[in-house]
C-alpha cells in the first residue's frame, strides 16, 4: 500500500503543478477553474511539495494527511463562503476539485496507514 500513497502524492502533485502553470498564463481553465494569483501560488507550492513527498513513504503519508484535511476544509468553507473572505473567488468546479483531492488525501493518508499497520509481517 505504500506505493499507492506515493503515487497519490506524485499524481496530485503533477495535477496541482499543471493547474499552477496554467494559472500563470490564464485566469481560467476552460472556463471552469478560477486561477488567480493566490490560487496559482498555492497550487504550485502544494504540487511541488507533493512531487517531493512522493520520494519517501513517510513524507507521502504526511502530505496526503495535510492535503486531505486542508482541501476538505476548503471545500466545506467554499459551500458557505462565496469568495473565501475576499481572498480568492471560487466556483463549483473548484469546490469539486478540492473535495475530490481532500477525500483522496484523507483516504491515502489515514485509511491506508491503518490498513498497513494491521498487516502481518512476512
Amino acid at each position: 500500500m505504500a506505493i499507492a500513497v506515493r503515487r497519490f502524492a506524485a499524481l496530485s502533485g503533477i495535477v496541482l503543478v499543471l493547474l499552477g502553470i496554467v494559472g500563470l498564463f490564464s485566469n481560467h481553465l476552460l472556463g471552469w477553474f478560477h486561477l488567480h494569483v493566490m490560487h496559482t501560488t498555492i497550487y504550485l507550492l502544494l504540487g511541488v511539495l507533493g512531487l517531493l513527498a512522493s520520494s519517501q513513504e513517510g513524507y507521502a503519508y504526511r502530505y496526503s494527511q495535510v492535503i486531505g484535511i486542508g482541501f476538505i476544509v476548503l471545500a466545506v468553507l467554499g459551500i458557505f463562503v462565496k469568495d473565501l473572505f475576499g481572498l480568492m473567488a471560487l466556483g463549483l468546479s473548484d469546490h469539486v476539485l478540492h473535495f475530490i483531492l481532500g477525500a483522496a488525501g484523507l483516504y491515502f493518508g489515514y485509511v491506508l496507514v491503518e490498513s498497513d499497520s494491521h498487516q502481518p509481517a512476512l
